[in-house]
């Protein structure tokens, strides 16, 4: 049974001059125990997507299935089971977590409301969960307050959150981009660990490929622009062989130590980056990529060009996967995170 299933869904923010679409025909399917990635710069409908996977956003058209469920036409008890087995761990630990709350209130509610252990076994689940995030586990510091906090003992108090209901799937929406380099690999590791010990899932949202491919070994990459998929598949094959340009082009614009590799990318392709939203061509009647892409050709214009299979659980969208050239030197599994 798939965990967690995105059936063609679609979601737009009105504004106050037009109905902006963040999201557009996106479907994708999370297995059990496994580490789906999503890439794509800024503003390309990552968090949105993100935010419904956990209930926290209806979408506009589509349906969010969890283990083959609606869960927007699911029954209050079967909706409480939703929210404990689906977490998420935002971006930004300074705002993420409740100021006025200590460590102990910020762990504490979510153990009673869901019934995760007996009231009287409360404050020992709360160390042990401490401890498990490598944060001190004694009175002391379930007294403390965020902002006594560092960042990164911020963030690892937001991972004890999310995993302190016993989750099945985890959405992990840029979790180390607000912390310092010097902890970020800690924090990778310390996710790693937990779904290897727990058997959880991850739903990864990043914009960087070095970030994700540590995350993401023997897991999938989906590719998102302007909140469409435009390319799916296993994590090292879309990282050494993208067969979408714009994923190649995110891949390309990766620094790499060597100027010889880094001049010749610079000559494989050229193009010129448009990035205004309104010079994109409607997804229903073009290709999203069309303003951008250095192989573009009329039909591109014309044609929504389908999810076809480039490999084997390898798919993107693109009328000519062929034309995109092989990327000169591989992303490297990136330490300094």
């Amino acid at each position: 049974m798939t965990l967690l299933g995105v059936d063609q869904v679609s979601h737009r923010y009105p504004t106050s001059t037009a109905v902006l679409p963040a999201l557009n025909d996106v479907s994708l399917e999370v297995e059990p125990d496994s580490v789906t990635a999503i890439v794509g710069e800024s503003g390309c409908g990552k968090t949105t997507l993100g935010r419904m996977i956990t209930g926290l956003l209806k979408p506009t058209d589509g349906r969010m299935l969890f283990q083959d469920k609606d869960i927007w036409q699911l029954s209050r008890s079967d909706w409480n089971r939703y929210r404990r087995a689906v977490q998420i761990i935002q971006q930004d630990p300074y705002a993420s977590l409740n100021p006025g709350l200590s460590v102990r209130e910020t762990l504490r509610p979510g153990l009673l409301h869901h019934k995760i252990v007996p009231r009287r076994e409360v404050q020992a689940e709360i160390l042990r969960l401490l401890d498990l995030v490598g944060l001190d586990a004694d009175e002391a510091f379930l007294r403390r307050f965020p902002h006594q906090l560092s960042g990164g003992q911020r963030q690892r108090l937001a991972v004890a959150r999310a995993v302190s209901l016993r989750p099945e799937l985890v959405v992990a929406d840029e979790p180390t981009s607000m912390l310092d380099v010097s902890i970020r690999v800690a924090v990778l590791d310390l996710l790693l660990s937990l779904r290897a010990e727990q058997g959880l899932s991850y739903v990864f949202i990043s914009h960087d490929f070095g970030v994700v491919r540590y995350i993401a070994r023997g897991g999938k990459i989906i590719v998102m622009f302007f909140g469409v998929i435009v390319e799916e598949g296993p994590a090292e094959q879309v990282i050494q062989q993208p067969r979408h340009p714009y994923s190649y082009l995110l891949l390309e614009a990766i620094p790499v130590p060597d100027p010889r590799t880094a001049r010749r990318r610079r000559n494989e392709i050229a193009t010129e980056a448009i990035d205004d939203r309104a010079d994109q061509p409607p997804a229903e009647t073009g290709c999203i990529f069309s303003n951008r892409c250095p192989f573009v050709e009329d039909a591109c214009r014309k044609t929504r060009p389908p999810m076809v299979e480039v490999a084997p659980g390898h798919q993107a969208a693109c009328l000519f996967p062929e034309r995109v050239p092989q990327l000169s030197g591989v992303v490297p599994v990136d330490t300094h995170v």
